[in-house]
């Protein structure tokens, strides 16, 4: 779809302020609405809904911040929800999977997504409550739900009832672990530093290395795509839950219009009371080794919703290393050795999480 930001116009631009207003980020009354400009203020608003869903916040109206406000505007009732292919998507879903596993009806990964678990656990409560165990939300099974609103609980069932399933203990060894270097040039550079290396080249090439460590730890390695190739984010999370791996590693490098911000930083799939414990203990880990093995500034790990994060079936933790922006830290990624000890960094991290060690921020 075309990219809409500041400097934007039009019917399309309308629409996205309407939404953005509809959601409480944006005063109707502004001038920008009313004349369909995208201006400062409706670029405020973008930024804040993006942080608010745990989106890249750049102002920028793509295809993932587009579908989050399509998302953002389904309101549990205002229409049937069941299990179908592909899955219903929004916010209602959002909000039934919240009210099922605050109740103790475990729906899965809090991610918007109707999927197996949650037709499961909307069976169980309509057979708690009475109702016709059809797995189909309508009118009757959410007036149930809130008539329960004065008992639920303001936490999740989900992280807990994944907790007692049993984070990974056994050992790294016959693993199913799939690495997928961001971007792909071409047509899709990533960020380019400023003595012109190529964000997708340098991920490329940590891949490679780290792969060739994985297989040495008697992992089986898979990647999402050939050293020059590009493949859309959503194909990569269709192939990854596919291949039904144990874990996947997307490398990219951050970026910054500051050429001084510095330092790594890790992200796992988190949104709203819930945060995958999986993912969780992995991204800390792989943050910790960055930080203490090559003496990177600590940008932390953070929860995040991006479509990687939150579509995919099994714990993902998107890498930056480091900025490709700041000339020092670009000059790094020229530096061979640099790049190995990145892959004997994550290797280890990713080891630690299969036999069971806690990551320093787990005390």
């Amino acid at each position: 779809m075309k990219l809409y930001r500041m400097g934007s116009s039009g019917r399309e631009v309308r629409d996205i302020q309407g939404r953005l207003a509809a959601a409480g980020f944006l005063d109707e009354s502004c001038q920008e609405v009313s004349s369909g400009a995208f201006g400062d203020e409706t670029d405020r608003a973008v930024r804040a809904f993006q942080q608010g869903r745990g989106l890249i916040a750049d102002g920028i109206v793509g295809p993932d911040t587009w579908r989050s406000l399509v998302e953002a505007s389904r309101r549990l009732g205002n229409r049937f929800i069941y299990l179908r292919e592909p899955p219903l998507r929004g916010d209602d879903v959002a909000e039934l999977k919240r009210r099922l596993n605050a109740l103790g009806f475990y729906s899965g990964k809090e991610n918007g997504i109707f999927d197996k678990d949650t037709a499961l656990a909307v069976e169980q409560f309509q057979r708690n409550s009475g109702l016709s165990s059809d797995g189909i939300v309508g009118s009757e099974t959410v007036e149930a739900l809130l008539r329960l609103a004065r008992v639920t609980k303001p936490t999740s069932v989900a992280a807990v009832r994944e907790s007692e399933k049993g984070l990974p203990s056994s050992g790294l060894e016959g693993r199913r672990v799939l690495l997928d270097a961001g971007h792909g040039f071409p047509p899709d550079p990533g960020e380019v530093g400023p003595h012109g290396t190529r964000e997708s080249e340098a991920a490329e090439f940590i891949v490679e290395l780290l792969g060739e460590r994985l297989v040495d730890l008697q992992a089986v390695v898979l990647y999402s795509r050939r050293r020059g190739e590009y493949i859309p984010d959503r194909r990569r999370v269709t192939h990854a839950n596919r291949l039904a791996v144990d874990l996947m590693v997307s490398v990219h490098m951050n970026s910054s219009t500051d050429p001084r911000a510095h330092g790594a930083s890790c992200y796992y799939y988190g949104s709203g009371n819930y945060v995958s414990p999986y993912g969780y203990r992995l991204a800390n880990h792989v943050q910790d080794g960055l930080v203490e093995d090559l003496g990177m500034n600590d940008c932390r790990a953070h929860p995040m919703a991006l479509p990687m994060l939150r579509d995919t079936r099994m714990p993902v933790v998107i890498v930056e290393p480091l900025f490709i922006t700041n000339p020092d830290e670009e000059g790094l990624l020229l530096d061979k050795g640099f790049a190995g000890r990145v892959a004997v960094s994550v290797s280890e991290a990713i080891e630690r999480y299969f036999c069971g060690i806690k990551a320093h921020a787990e005390g």
